[in-house]
């Protein structure tokens, strides 16, 4: 058992300034906050909303905020350097995995009907790539939404049409638009689908906007989606304070998954200081409530936010993460993708703060000097590939 800081010590240090975006999947930082986890743990905590993830990463690399609500994918493309100015960013807790949607509109979706045989054919995007063959070449492209360059909603995207056979580059328009914006472009025709966490996917399916095709977790199965993302500078200058907040964060993932508390939840999101929306837009995101369309949502797809093996960080993601960016044209090069992916994602802090002993899970493996030469290739070409059931099942190979 390793021996934690007593809260005492850093009771008098400096608030601790963590940013958020207005998504559901801020809600422990927000519940941390609010019923008092952080203070439990001895460590005050101002909590900043923010407009978007470029002024979350911007803020954290110039020290303006301490740490952040961030997407998996972000510490490590500030730490490549990656569309930002190269700044050591790391995370020791995965907030939460799942809850991404792919979503088309209704004019769409009417159109791959003449396309497709079965509902499977809409769903595994063959019908859309037999509707981009047969359009002339002077006919505008199909226009898709994501969140953000650098996120797991982009890369799904991308893998979901490269299934199909579809260019992600060249045979569709991939364009950024906020969650908060999407089932409106959607509505007003601006965009014809996207990518996007909960509760938008079944907002468009409940106000008949449009229709939900397929969840991320049946492309990549169960993986992290949120993590809380720090300046590497402040992490070792202020240790303790770090690991209580960790610790205050795993109580309130807690808090949050537990369905007696869904209603308190929903009334604290909701608030202006927060989500600023009202408790009906937020069920989806939360628990076994989805709309009733031609699609319903696996079980397994349900965003969750609490277990070990939820919110320990996986130096195994930033490898696939990595491999990603490899693959959609955004990192050249990595000199050591085992370096890099162990001081970005420090499963190493996540045992120290929660006290735990260091448990090595199959998944949980570093790359041979040989598998480091091809990782980012052989990834790229799809001779490896996430296990069905997601990141903790490590990865499956393919000659």
């Amino acid at each position: 058992m390793i021996l934690m800081q007593p809260n005492t010590v850093i009771q008098n240090a400096e608030p601790i300034r963590i940013g958020f975006i207005p998504l559901i999947d801020c809600a422990p930082f927000v519940i941390a906050h609010e019923k008092g986890f952080f203070l439990k743990e001895g460590v005050g905590v101002v909590l900043s909303k923010e407009a978007s993830w470029a002024s979350i990463r911007d803020k954290v690399t110039f020290n303006l905020l301490d740490g952040a609500h961030m997407l998996a994918s972000m510490p490590i493309a500030a730490s490549l350097g990656i569309g930002t100015i190269k700044t050591s960013m790391e995370t020791s807790f995965t907030v939460s995995h799942n809850g991404n949607g792919i979503t088309i509109g209704n004019e769409l979706y009417k159109q791959l009907q003449r396309f497709a045989v079965s509902s499977a054919d809409i769903r595994s995007g063959a019908a859309l790539k037999k509707l981009i063959e047969s359009q002339g070449k002077g006919t505008a492209p199909l226009r898709f939404a994501m969140v953000y360059p650098y996120s797991s909603h982009n890369y799904q995207l991308r893998d979901w049409l490269s299934r199909a056979g579809i260019d992600s580059d060249n045979d569709v328009q991939i364009v950024v638009v906020p969650p908060v914006k999407m089932v409106d472009s959607l509505r007003q025709g601006d965009i014809d689908g996207y990518c996007v966490g909960e509760p938008w996917n079944s907002l468009a399916v409940e106000q008949g906007v449009g229709h939900m095709l397929v969840t991320g977790f049946e492309i990549w199965g169960s993986t992290p989606e949120k993590v809380f993302g720090v300046n590497s500078t402040w992490a070792e200058q202020n240790r303790g304070s770090y690991l209580a907040v960790i610790r205050a964060l795993e109580q309130a993932c807690k808090w949050v998954d537990n369905p007696a508390n869904q209603t308190e939840l929903l009334n604290i999101l909701s608030q202006s200081d927060y989500l600023n929306c009202t408790v009906e837009q937020l069920v989806y995101g939360f628990g076994s409530v989805k709309p009733k369309g031609q699609f319903d949502w696996p079980m397994d797809a349900y965003q969750r936010f609490s277990g070990s093996d939820i919110n320990k960080p996986l130096p195994s993601y930033a490898l696939w993460i990595m491999a990603q960016m490899h693959r959609w044209h955004q990192l050249d090069h990595v000199t050591s993708l085992n370096d890099l992916a162990e001081q970005v994602y420090r499963k190493d802090l996540f045992y120290e703060a929660l006290g735990l002993a260091q448990r090595n899970q199959a998944s949980e493996w570093r790359l041979s000097a040989k598998e480091e030469s091809t990782w980012l290739s052989f990834v790229a070409s799809g001779k490896i590939r996430l296990h069905p059931e997601g990141i903790l099942k490590g990865f499956d190979r393919f000659e």
